[in-house]
Formats: C-alpha cells, structure tokens, sequence
C-alpha cells in the first residue's frame, strides 16, 4: 500500500489526507497541536465551547461545492451545519441591513449594479474549473488575476453588504478578483456554520483516513525534514521519524523552509518565501453568556464604522481600534432560543503585538495583558451596535482574548496570518504556490497555496491530492456519485 505523510493536522491536511486515503492510500498525519483541525479547532472552558477560527463557510447549499465533496468522502449525513442570516451592521448609526441569503435572493431582491456585479462574479469564477468541479485539461492555462477584487466589486457597486461577503476575508485592494470572486460566490449561495463546533468536522476528516487504515497523530511536533537528493526521505518529530512514498506539507511554507535543509530549495525560493506578504490578523472575543440573558436567532453580523476602508480593515490608529468586526452567537443547547457564546473576530495588525514577539503564550509581560485588556474593552464597544436586549457587559459570565500572537503560537503562521500568503494581483510571482516542490515527492497544501477558507483549502487539497493519485482522479469520482438536487 502507498504510505502518505502529511506535515501538519490543518484543514488542508486533513482534507488532503482524506483524498488520499479515499483513494486506497495509507496515510499518517502529525499534527503538532494536541488537538486536530488548526482553524477547525474547537475549546472548551467550563460549559462553553468556542471554536477558534471556522466560524461561518459557504458552499453547503443543495448543490454546494463543499457537499459534494463531503458526499464523496461519505461524510456528508454526518455534518451538523447549520444555515446563517448575516446582518450588516453600521457602527455609528445601529442601522441594521439583514442581507439576502442564497443566490436567488441577492439576484431577485437587490438593484440592477449588484446583480450586474453578481454575474460578473460568476462569469469569473466560471474561468476556475476546480471551482466547478470540472475536470481540467492537462495544458489548462489559469485565469487573468490582474484584475483586482478592488476593481471588481468598486468599480460595479456600492452594495456594502456584498462588499463585507466577498473583502472581510483577507481582502486588500491588490487582492486578486478571481480569489475574492471565489470566496464571494461560494458566501452568496448561503452561509453556514457547525452546529457543535467546528472540531467534530475535522474529526469527521480524521474518520475517513483512520477507516483506511491510517493515523491521525496528535501532540507530535515534525523538528526536521530529511531529504536525499531531489527527494525527502523521512521526517523526525517528537515522538520518531516516519518515512513513507509521498510527503504532503500542510505547515505554512517558512515553516517549511525551517525543517528542511538549505540546499533542498534555492536560494531564489528561499527568499520569495522569507519576503512574501502575509494577510491580516486579528483579535478575537470568547464570550461566554449569563444563562437565558441573549436571545438566539440564527443571526451572524458584520460591524463597521462608516468611514471604514474595506480593504484596509486592520489598519487604523491603536486608541480608534477596531474599524469591524464579525461577530457570531452560538445556541445554548440546554435553553434553545438563547445563545451561550459570542464570538467576535476584530481585523488586526500583527504590527500591535510585535514588540512582544519573543515572548510565548503563557509567559508574557505584564503589560502586554494591560494592553489586552484595554483592546478588549475596546472590542466590546463595537459589540454594543449590534441591538442585543441587554448591554453585553450585563449578559458577560467569561470572556477571553486571542491576539495575533495567539494565533501566530498556536497556528504557527507568520504575523499570525489568518489566511497565509496575501495573493496579489500586482506580483503574482511572488504570491502564488504550485501544489508541487523542486523535491520530488514532497507536495504543498493549506492556505499558503492558491485560495483559502474551508472551500478554498479543500479545493487546494484536491489539487494536491490528484498531483499524487493522477490528474482530475478525484474530481471526476465527486461527480460520477453526485445527483443534482431537483
């Protein structure tokens, strides 16, 4: 049997290993983290459960990209999602703006300039076969990404709610129009968030590989990569070294660099890695609820100021922080109709927390937790637009804060990035990965490579996974068992 190792226990990594292990190969994943899942993680602090990054993702809908997939993986009747109502919110006047939700409302129910710019969306997307689950031919030359996401959606509408669909995640103004047509079309057909937390799915992901005979290893660091030649030969971790046919590298790719030796890439790649743009980070809120004090509608909500740059939310004077927030309840199981969690992700530069980069979760000075108190309270301000009964402080039992340092120790990304390289349309060169390496059988996935998010990151998995089992393998058996919906 074919051995897979996949470095590193994240969506990609997982979706990845899935593929593989679906198509009869076995797989080992190390996972550094004691839990599984990286952004599909979930934690628990006394009765609540928050989940650390995955907090609403499209592509559910009857006929949506990430079902199919989840048919093919066998999986599909043992997702708990749920569908989502986003609501734009304006943060100086508390007018509140319920957006449409799936493709047929935003089209029937909004002006001429959003459905003109809904369609060339669509036309975009159309260029991706992947997107659609096509199979691709083997010459295939990828879409035109000059054209900006700035471009796209400014220069055809001034909709602020298909703005904050398609920029709240990781948009910059250079930011390609393919990729947030991607991540805007995959949000207009219906958004979606895990009923029980976000780690179940990953479990679901680990499920698929572990009934082909394969290991999900948890808690087991990878501290070198081993290479022989054009080749890698094995990897040492903290726990012993694995060898196998085909290594799959689901860290981000400095990390990567990190592990391997010096000669194993060139100089060149070294340092477009070592000089590439990372995408914004953020603050993120875990509120836990007073019993029954927050009623529980199914609502997620986008919060801005007005005079906020969409595509620059991270950047803005530290005492004026934040310019937006996300912010989504979570139901109380145990008092249905209210909400037990609050959690609020709040765009941030890494640039806040650098001066205490050298210090480590856990053992930081202490005004560094002055300084997260004080960006806390300012979070919470935000908060109050939002049109809860209650003021939130009123309805607070626990609350806690991770910084981009949170993220950057737990996910191991640079700059505690949220969605890996920052893609440019201006240099793409520098911003965009191939699935495959100089070494021969080692394989890249995760959000460093061409899209992200949940759909995104499965797709880039796809794309790895075919790299190793045969080109449009897995894409042509998603839609030999798929029966369109009626």
């Amino acid at each position: 049997m074919i051995r897979d190792i996949v470095i590193g226990g994240g969506i990609g990594g997982l979706f990845c290993g899935a593929f593989l292990a679906k198509e009869g190969h076995r797989v080992i994943v190390l996972e550094k983290n004691r839990t599984i899942g990286g952004g599909l993680q979930s934690f628990r602090r006394g009765a609540y459960v928050f989940d650390t990054g995955m907090h609403i993702f499209g592509g559910m809908g009857a006929d949506g990209l990430l079902r199919k997939i989840c048919r093919y993986l066998d999986i599909e009747d043992r997702m708990e999602t749920e569908p989502r109502r986003d609501v734009l919110i304006d943060a100086d006047t508390g007018r509140r703006a319920p957006l449409p939700f799936g493709r047929e409302a935003w089209t029937s129910g909004t002006d001429e300039k959003v459905r003109d710019c809904i369609g060339r969306m669509y036309d975009i997307t159309a260029q991706e076969p992947l997107f659609n689950l096509r199979p691709t031919a083997e010459d295939f030359t990828p879409p035109d990404t000059t054209l900006t996401a700035k471009q796209l959606i400014d220069e055809t509408t001034d909709n602020p709610g298909l703005k904050h669909l398609t920029v709240f995640y990781g948009g910059h103004d250079d930011s390609p129009a393919l990729l947030h047509a991607l991540i805007g079309c995959a949000h207009i057909d219906g958004t979606y968030t895990f009923r029980n937390g976000s780690l179940g799915f990953a479990k679901l992901l680990a499920g698929v590989i572990e009934a082909a005979g394969g290991e999900v290893h948890s808690g087991e660091e990878v501290t070198a990569i081993e290479t022989d030649g054009r080749r890698v030969s094995a990897v040492h971790t903290t726990g012993g070294t694995y060898s196998g046919d085909h290594y799959v590298n689901d860290m981000p790719v400095a990390r990567l660099l990190e592990l391997t030796p010096q000669d194993a890439f060139t100089p060149a790649f070294r340092h477009r890695i070592g000089t590439a743009p990372y995408t914004l980070s953020a603050l993120t809120l875990f509120i836990g609820l007073k019993p029954r004090s927050l009623r529980y509608n199914g609502e997620a909500y986008f919060s801005s100021h007005s005079g906020a740059d969409l595509w620059r939310l991270e950047e803005c004077a530290e005492e004026r922080w934040p310019n937006a927030l996300f912010a989504i309840p979570n139901e109380d199981e145990e008092n249905p109709g209210f909400a037990s969690t609050i959690t609020a992700v709040c765009p941030m530069t890494y640039d806040y927390v650098r001066r205490w980069e050298d210090s480590l979760t856990g053992r930081r000075p202490d005004d560094y937790y002055r300084w997260k108190e004080r960006m806390t309270e300012q979070a919470l301000a935000l908060i109050e637009p939002l049109g809860f009964e209650v003021p939130m402080k009123e309805a607070i039992a626990y609350i806690e804060a991770g910084t981009p340092l949170t993220i950057r120790d737990y996910y191991g990304t640079p700059g505690g990035a949220l969605y890996g390289i920052h893609r440019s349309s201006g240099n793409p060169m520098q911003s965009t990965l191939s699935v495959r390496t100089r070494l021969t059988n080692l394989y890249l996935t995760g959000q460093d490579v061409n899209f992200h998010g949940l759909v995104g990151t499965s797709l880039t998995a796809i794309q790895t996974a075919e790299a190793i089992v045969g080109h449009n393998t897995i894409v042509n058996k998603i839609n030999n068992i798929w029966t369109p919906s009626n």
